[in-house]
């Protein structure tokens, strides 16, 4: 199940900090305002008007007000940040950018502070096209992999694939942008995200589980991915 906390109130809305379950999956459904949303972890297959999207960590979205679509979430769940806006005549249609350069949570707070204009140019979305992922079937596995099975190393799921390893990440970067690596060790934050907010699993434990070299190992990584320790996501979600 969902869940959503309001963070801030930001000019003309508010900002968003939303996590979804491993799985989970969103029926289809709209927005009475428009959204800017930028994926910290995991990620999500979405289904809308504009067609099929892919959208993993770093990946940033618009949705004018009343684009409809259903999500379905990753093994690694997701946490997305995003700036909900009642009015924003800027944003007439739907957009992605895997991956922007300088867009993180930083920036992506930065410009909801700022207002209308620093949004509108977050990617230049006037003329931004929304991005075109393309899946490959035995590729596509292998990251479903390497998602669910934090422990398996890149040249066991190559050889499943009868790839020499560094044939298989040569592909795998061109066809994600990032290495087996990069996805492995973003699964490894998803899934200890996961365990922060839904368990009471104790901090070290989790940590200990999900292969980082200690608590303080998975308070940095998560912190540089999202902006907040485990302790502080573990509030936010977990008032009581």
């Amino acid at each position: 199940m969902s869940i959503s906390r309001v963070i801030e109130a930001c000019r003309g809305g508010h900002l968003a900090l939303s996590f979804y379950a491993p799985g989970e999956r969103s029926r289809a459904h709209s927005h009475a305002g428009a959204q800017i949303s930028l994926v910290l972890t995991g990620g999500y297959h979405e289904e809308g008007a504009a067609g099929r999207l892919v959208a993993e960590d770093g990946v940033l979205t618009g949705k004018p007000a009343g684009f409809e679509h259903e999500n379905q979430f990753s093994d690694a769940g997701a946490l997305i940040l995003s700036v909900n806006l009642t009015e924003a005549p800027f944003l007439t249609r739907h957009f992605a950018v895997p991956r922007p350069e300088g867009i993180d949570h930083i920036a992506l707070r930065a410009a909801a502070w700022a207002g209308e204009p620093a949004l509108e140019n977050l990617g230049a979305m006037r003329g931004l096209p929304r991005a075109d992922f393309h899946e490959q079937p035995r590729l596509e596995a292998a990251r479903r992999r390497l998602l669910a099975e934090g422990q398996t190393r890149t040249a066991t799921v190559a050889r499943t694939l009868g790839l020499h390893p560094v044939r298989f990440a040569r592909l795998f970067r061109d066809a994600y942008g990032r290495t087996p690596a990069d996805l492995r060790q973003a699964g490894r934050i998803g899934r200890a995200i996961d365990r922060i907010v839904r368990s009471g699993d104790g901090l070290a434990e989790i940590a200990a589980a999900e292969g980082f070299a200690d608590q303080a190992h998975m308070t940095r990584q998560i912190r540089r991915a999202t902006g907040y320790p485990p302790a502080r996501l573990r509030r936010l979600f977990r008032p009581d």
